[in-house]
């Protein structure tokens, strides 16, 4: 998980406010939630045609005149901007940087090129006070509250002295940060061998919550359940960053019986969609602004698919308006959800599929995008499995990959798959999207073999 510091979120002003009007938004009216948006869009359209390169050049281009940016007007003028596309953010990424960007006390976050693509994002202090307290809401819909114990898991790779708050013990290895007392595992190293040994951790911190990858976290609760583990098991379970499919959501329960609430975000922290304990999945409209439009920008009727474009409204260090994610949903009607909260909702996510690669063991490996992390001069990327032994690694490139990051990169996509397959490295002009939908960084072309 990436490391907070305090001083990243920990405003307390802000935090009480914030959570404050988390609790109380949950049970607005359509018309509030409508008062608020455009109260916010109106201010950060304001700022960006002064501040955002990008968008003072477009609003100029586009007629807008920062005078006629009104609240009674701002809902017409937000259609006239065009959907913005992840390449375009690529190519002139200072473009959407705010010349005082340094007055919001940035971070710098580099994303893993789950898309395929590298990119390099930066959250300011209202955005990630805003993304804390959304992270609570869910908790609290969970029943979990800051300071009871927790685990995350994800597919991770092989943990060393190198990572922060690094636990050997015996034959196992884990992440444990005592000030959020948060473990950590990679699912990546639990296999029938050693399960037992991960079972005896989780039996010493307790954790109240799981939360990570869907993958991960049934790969765990599978090998529990078949070793007869049930000495622990989690009050809830929420998920992220994959598309939770229903068979990983029913060995999960099988396993456990805890409640699984499943959430979408993204890093550009622009959207923010949680489920709730009734199932639906909401909108949280306080976060940004969620659209759902096909091809040409036009909002979908409910119950229709399209592609998911989001606006985040707190972040005034990078803005970014009617950014399309590359991620599917299917619009939603309108009804009011049996967990009576009226956040809007939407009514599937369809987005976020990648293959996992498969060993001639049956060992299934997925995650393989932290490879990419922080890996200079590549400008996209996708791996292809041809068969159990061989995978075949398309390349964009420029000249900042060297032979070392060349090397780097294929150390830790060897040392993910413990050298079971042989990574061949393919540099091209340029990686297709095949299907509609996310773009898919993993393609497997086997099937996994009964263990």
């Amino acid at each position: 998980m990436i490391e907070f510091q305090f001083s990243d979120f920990f405003y307390p002003a802000d935090l009480a406010k914030t959570m404050l009007l988390l609790w109380r938004s949950e049970h607005w009216g359509s018309e509030q939630f409508e008062a608020y948006q455009r109260r916010q869009l109106t201010r950060l359209m304001k700022y960006s045609y002064r501040q955002v390169p990008y968008y003072a050049a477009l609003f100029q281009s586009l007629g807008i005149d920062e005078k006629a940016l009104t609240e009674d007007v701002v809902w017409e003028v937000f259609r006239k901007i065009p959907v913005l596309d992840k390449a375009t953010l690529q190519q002139t990424p200072d473009a959407f940087v705010s010349k005082i960007a340094d007055q919001y006390n940035p971070k710098m976050i580099t994303t893993s090129g789950t898309t395929g693509t590298p990119l390099t994002v930066y959250w300011d202090r209202d955005s990630n006070v805003m993304e804390f307290c959304c992270i609570q809401r869910l908790w609290r819909w969970g029943h979990f509250w800051p300071g009871q114990p927790f685990l995350d898991l994800r597919s991770r790779g092989i943990f060393g002295e190198s990572h922060h708050h690094y636990v050997k013990d015996g034959d196992i290895a884990y992440l444990y940060n005592w000030k959020i007392r948060g473990l950590e595992f990679s699912s990546d190293m639990i296999d029938e061998h050693n399960i037992n040994a991960y079972y005896k951790v989780l039996l010493r911190y307790k954790p109240r919550l799981v939360r990570g990858h869907p993958q991960s976290i049934q790969h765990l609760a599978h090998l529990m359940q078949k070793n007869e583990l049930t000495g622990w098991h989690p009050k809830s379970v929420t998920t992220a960053s994959e598309t939770l499919y229903d068979f990983q959501r029913q060995e999960i329960m099988a396993a456990w019986n805890a409640p699984i609430l499943d959430s979408y975000g993204l890093k550009e922290h622009n959207i923010f969609i949680t489920q709730c304990e009734a199932g639906s999945y909401h909108i949280y409209p306080e976060y940004g602004i969620c659209e759902i439009v096909d091809d040409d920008g036009r909002q979908v009727a409910p119950g229709e698919e399209g592609w998911v474009v989001a606006t985040g409204l707190h972040n005034y260090a990078q803005v970014l308006f009617r950014y399309n994610t590359r991620d599917r949903a299917i619009a939603g009607s309108g009804h009011r959800c049996a967990c009576g909260r009226t956040l809007p909702t939407i009514e599937r996510l369809i987005g976020r599929i990648d293959d996992c690669m498969y060993a001639q063991d049956g060992h299934r490996y997925s995650g393989f995008s932290f490879a990419f992390l922080d890996r200079q001069g590549i400008r996209k990327g996708r791996l292809i499995q041809e068969d159990y032994n061989r995978v075949r690694v398309e390349l964009v490139v420029n000249e900042l990959f060297t032979e070392d990051e060349k090397n780097k990169l294929l150390l830790d996509l060897n040392q993910k798959v413990r050298n079971q397959m042989h990574f061949e490295l393919a540099y091209v002009d340029d990686i297709q999207q095949e299907t509609a939908g996310k773009f898919k960084f993993v393609v497997s072309k086997v099937k996994p073999k009964a263990k």
